[in-house]
């Protein structure tokens, strides 16, 4: 799959799972994951295609860095920031085994 149509796949994938999460903060919601995902996803691709750092440590540091951006950002609390990264990146992270 070449990087475009996986931004798509993982914004299509994404986006729904954080705004679900993001009670009362839908539209910020959505507005940030995607921004957030326009940042990382570019630079995790990269890593794992040049074999920068292992698959786990950049689904970590996605994970991470977009839980902080919805807590800061969009100002989730922490249990939701954290909530929305973990599902939302667990389930493209999953679905990256099948497609």
């Amino acid at each position: 799959m070449d990087w475009p149509a996986a931004f798509a796949l993982t914004c299509a994938v994404e986006l729904p799972i954080v705004a679900a999460v993001a009670v009362g903060r839908r539209r910020r919601a959505l507005l940030d994951a995607f921004f957030a995902n326009l940042t990382t996803h570019p630079l995790a691709w990269y890593s794992i295609r040049t074999w920068l750092l292992s698959w786990l440590a950049v689904e970590v540091a996605v994970l991470l860095v977009e839980a902080i951006v919805y807590r800061t950002v969009t100002r989730l609390t922490w249990g939701r920031a954290l909530l929305a990264a973990a599902l939302a990146n667990g389930i493209t992270a999953a679905l990256s085994f099948v497609v």
